[in-house]
């Protein structure tokens, strides 16, 4: 009998520690859950600008969902301040054994054609390596986009695979 109530007062103390600790993460997610959203769609409007240049613009809560890829998330229609079409941006997000990676894949509405990217999230174990050798190259055309071999292959190899399958769903809606 002391061995039940010994067993009990454990059960109900871990259970206490555990709704606590619940109930703190909820609180601490209910607290920072906006300012995280906040924070993605600051990235998000900064790597278009970045992308498209300074008076490109969209409407960060007028996505367009895409199904049935491995990448892309959604898309967004680019527009300068005159409310010129410049392009699409596909945000795009992915995994390997080496981490995740999320990113903004620009095309030109002019050309149809890869005008650059912008990464708003790197989690690879070679995340600089990464960025050093081949997105900074990337972005301004020194490197092409399947010159992959970079110190960071796996890396690239999924940058790479991102945005061509960005390109096909671009491609499709040149049509």
């Amino acid at each position: 009998m002391a061995n039940l109530k010994k067993y009990i007062l454990t059960s109900v103390i871990l259970g206490s520690i555990a709704a606590v600790a619940a109930g703190a993460i909820a609180l601490t997610n209910l607290v920072t859950e906006a300012k995280i959203n906040e924070n993605d769609q600051i990235k998000l409007v900064s790597g278009i600008k970045d992308i498209f240049g300074s008076d490109a613009s969209i409407d960060p809560n007028n996505d367009i969902k895409v199904d049935g890829q491995n990448y892309i998330v959604c898309y967004y229609k680019v527009t300068n301040d005159k409310n010129e079409f410049l392009g699409y941006a596909f945000r795009s997000e992915g995994s390997n054994m080496y981490g995740k990676i999320a990113l903004i894949s620009g095309f030109d509405a002019l050309t149809h054609s890869f005008k650059s990217l912008s990464l708003i999230n790197n989690e690879q174990t070679y995340a600089s390596t990464l960025v050093d050798n081949y997105v900074t190259p990337l972005q301004s055309n020194d490197r092409d986009l399947e010159d992959v071999s970079c110190g960071a292959t796996y890396g690239a190899k999924l940058v790479r695979d991102m945005i061509n399958e960005a390109k096909a769903v671009a491609d499709s809606l040149w049509k």
